[in-house]
């Protein structure tokens, strides 16, 4: 049986067709449009024409699409339009309310017009231009760009330039306090969106400020969502000054696979978005577990509530880690043992209302079916070091989630503090005489192969089961029979939701040194460091308010 997602009035279709024995897999609503309005190819038309003699619900969108274009083009006839248009208008797009994944007959400006390719500028009731909405309007984006596309830090941007053949077409920008986000496609001459990947580079999106000045060092992301829209971001979540007003500086030289030069600048004004923003001052901080967590500030704004907090170790547990760190190094090294230092201190915390229902969490053990730590409308995170990482220096944290509607005041919840520190486990074995099993923990792990990979370095494989909330194995070292130690410079893991009799969550491993090119008739794994999970028995509970 063929899987489909049908939906809507599409199910009494479905229904039909399983009698049979079958289910159909249709094409997309944009494809239907494309074949009304002629951009399909001969092949791509001959197969749509064939899916129509047997698909009733699809053939019913086809003749909604014939009525509606034939709609637009009696009523357009003339630049002299009724007053009811937008309605008429909106009356006859209901029964098919369409994506805005096309090539576009009309663009939106600032004044809620739509400009027709016969060159009419109309006024369109503002109903009418959120029915055809756009990709910050769908639920394929976060929930906090969502909640701004309804507020007035979006706005339409409707600018194309065009090389190559290739339209790269920007349609609509989020410009919030922390951060700025835009939506494009990319089309062909004859209309058809093509893949919107772009290369990430800082030379290919800059953000200019009202002084000319590049802003430097800027976090950057890019999704793309069925291949038809980009969506490009950056967040000022980490910035030292507040970034007011600008521009943002597109140039690419390879788009849809072609080379070329695509060179668009797009005007930028928070001022907005600053009138919307309210942040407040915590300066708070307790002590647990061997940690110092400090709240600084949170920052609400229209798309994101961001949580600006400061993490280090006690003065108790930063020497007893200093004098582990120093025994560790004598027998491996500087190198392969700092390396474990990054890997560093970090917390669990829940977000709740007044009432304590909880809105989002961070790196809990929440959800018994899962193996590992879960977030819930986390929707990113950053940290620097603030002083030496060697000499564990605390680190600055900024947590971005997602704001909630009509969410009250907040309050921050610590319930989970995860604290590394040093191991002394190690495991000697033969290659030969493998697969050997070993107990550690909360984990029963079998050293499955040890082989030559592709990259041409040695490779370990170990699987198995480990116990709910079990330290993490952070790093490790291969000690072969001379003697020498080899660092883990590639590590895959993964912990499956599956559990066995026992309540364990599968595990398994992958690991290799790029300075062991050879399998060794003896070697010998030594743990070097791990992350305890250590839960608070008394939770700190911080109002996120002032």
């Amino acid at each position: 049986m063929f899987a489909t997602s049908c939906t809507g009035q599409k199910r009494n279709y479905e229904k039909m067709y399983k009698k049979e024995g079958f289910c159909m897999v249709c094409p997309k609503e944009d494809k239907l449009l494309d074949y009304v309005e002629g951009f399909l190819d001969d092949e791509e038309k001959a197969t749509l024409e064939r899916h129509l003699h047997s698909c009733p619900y699809c053939a019913q969108q086809i003749e909604f699409l014939i009525k509606e274009n034939e709609f637009l083009g009696e009523t357009l006839k003339s630049p002299m339009l009724p007053d009811d248009f937008a309605e008429k208008m909106v009356e006859e797009l209901q029964p098919y309310k369409r994506k805005k994944h096309r090539p576009l007959k009309w663009v939106f400006g600032t004044a809620a017009s739509v400009l027709l390719a016969g060159g009419i500028m109309l006024s369109v009731n503002p109903g009418f231009a959120k029915l055809l909405g756009g990709i910050f309007t769908s639920d394929r984006v976060d929930e906090g760009l969502q909640i701004a596309a309804d507020t007035d830090i979006a706005t339409p941007v409707n600018r194309s330039v065009t090389d190559q053949g290739i339209t790269l077409y920007v349609e609509d920008l989020i410009a919030d306090t922390s951060r700025i986000a835009l939506s494009y496609r990319v089309t062909n001459k004859n209309g058809k969106t093509l893949d919107p990947y772009v290369d990430l580079n800082p030379d290919s999106f800059k953000l200019i400020d009202e002084h000319n000045k590049v802003m430097e060092n800027l976090s950057m992301s890019w999704g793309s969502y069925d291949e038809e829209y980009g969506v490009f971001e950056f967040s000022l979540v980490d910035i030292d000054e507040p970034y007011k007003k600008g521009t943002i500086q597109i140039e690419l030289n390879h788009l849809a696979g072609k080379d070329g030069h695509w060179k668009m600048e797009i005007p930028v004004d928070l001022t907005t978005a600053f009138g919307h923003q309210k942040v407040a001052n915590l300066d708070t901080s307790v002590e647990m577990e061997g940690a110092n967590l400090r709240l600084n500030k949170v920052n609400s704004s229209t798309s994101t509530t961001d949580i600006y907090y400061t993490i280090g170790y006690t003065d108790e547990a930063k020497e007893k880690l200093k004098q582990q760190m120093k025994e560790k190094e004598k027998k491996f090294g500087r190198k392969i043992v700092q390396s474990f230092l990054y890997d560093y201190l970090s917390i669990g915390y829940r977000i709740e209302d007044s009432n304590g229902n909880i809105l989002g969490y961070e790196n809990v053990y929440v959800e018994e079916d899962k193996g590992h730590p879960v977030s819930k409308n986390m929707l990113s995170g950053s940290g620097r070091f603030e002083g030496d990482p060697n000499n564990f220096a605390p680190i600055s944290k900024i947590d971005s989630f997602t704001p909630q509607k009509n969410e009250g005041q907040l309050y921050f919840v610590l319930d989970t503090i995860y604290m590394p520190k040093f191991s002394d486990f190690s495991i000697t074995f033969k290659p030969d005489e493998l697969p050997k099993t070993f107990k550690y923990k909360g984990y029963e792990l079998t050293i499955k192969s040890v082989k030559v990979n592709s990259k041409k370095n040695v490779e370990i494989e170990m699987s198995g089961f480990v116990a709910p909330k079990s330290p993490h194995l952070v790093d490790w070292v291969i000690e072969d029979k001379e003697g020498k130690m080899h660092e883990i410079t590639s590590k895959s893991e993964s912990v499956s939701d599956e559990r066995d009799k026992q309540g364990r969550f599968q595990y398994s491993i992958i690991m290799s040194p790029d300075t062991l090119k050879k399998v060794p008739d003896e070697m010998t794994l030594h743990l070097i460091g791990e992350k305890e999970v250590k839960e608070l028995e008394q939770e700190w509970r911080v109002p996120l308010f002032k």
